[in-house]
């Protein structure tokens, strides 16, 4: 499964470089045509990402006893938008190296379906799934299809366009309040049923700075409180660099998992150097 990774991400290197050579005429002549004969690769755009991440995953490998894997991988990634804001997204992950200490339950594919609207008082929603997916026959992909999160959110901008704060065009606070549901919830290697209709209540922020580069944060409640496990944060944050504009390279870090408030208690390691850094270029046809 490997080389199909390989082959895709050398396909979207090879476009994106042939579109970095391209004059602005030929570029803008370029699209006109698909615009004008192909929905697939012009009204209805198609983006991806070809790009590294690097993680370091600590996990119980033992009863007491932390194990750390340094995960490396290359990641693909694809976003089809078949009708105004109705996407499908899939991410790929082919991991560059294997050993005994790494975690069987890493994930090799995500997938999501909805409608994702960046703009200014919208909704989005949807499902997304980050189950341990796997491409070697371990898990059941059915069974891990109800253990994914449908999903509501609402985007709203704080910074007004001609607000004297603007740094420059893309400085921004994106605020976006949201509830996930899921029907069914296991334990962290997504063997075990842990328990069913799982409620999660949070709000994410992002603050672009000055030419694309942001920081972000997200804090999240759980009514329920039978339903919280080790790796459910009380918050998550990151930053980087992310430009959506065609043949663009974007660097960033996101820490996402067992993050607790002081006043919790933290039951799994984890710390900044369990965040995940990724860097990746971004096409767009």
């Amino acid at each position: 499964m490997k080389k199909y990774f390989l082959i895709f991400g050398f396909l979207l290197t090879g476009f994106a470089h042939a579109q970095g050579f391209y004059t602005d005429k030929a570029a803008v002549t370029l699209g006109k045509k698909l615009n004008a004969h192909c929905c697939w690769a012009g009204q209805y755009r198609i983006t991806g990402d070809v790009g590294l991440m690097m993680n370091k995953i600590s996990y119980e490998k033992t009863p007491g006893q932390y194990t750390d894997f340094m995960r490396v991988a290359s990641t693909y990634s694809l976003g089809i938008k078949f009708y105004k804001e109705f996407q499908i997204r899939l991410s790929f992950m082919a991991d560059h190296h294997h050993n005994a200490d790494q975690p069987q339950w890493l994930s090799n594919l995500y997938y999501a379906v909805g409608w994702y609207n960046w703009r200014n008082k919208t909704f989005s929603y949807g499902y997304e799934n980050y189950q341990p997916n796997r491409f070697d026959g371990s898990y059941d992909w059915l069974q891990n299809m109800k253990r994914g999160f449908f999903f509501v959110s609402y985007n709203y901008q704080l910074i007004p366009p001609q607000s004297r704060f603007k740094l420059d065009p893309t400085t921004q606070i994106h605020l976006s309040p949201f509830i996930r549901y899921q029907p069914e919830y296991t334990d962290r290697y997504g063997l075990q049923v842990l328990g069913h209709h799982k409620w999660i209540l949070g709000t994410a922020a992002r603050y672009v700075i000055w030419k694309n580069i942001y920081a972000e944060g997200a804090v999240y409640f759980y009514p329920q409180k039978n339903t919280v496990l080790p790796w459910d944060p009380d918050y998550t944050y990151g930053f980087g660099l992310f430009d959506w504009r065609n043949f663009s390279l974007n660097i960033s870090y996101g820490n996402w998992i067992a993050n607790r408030f002081p006043w919790n208690r933290k039951e799994m390691k984890n710390d900044f150097t369990n965040g995940e850094f990724r860097i990746n270029f971004h096409v767009i046809w």
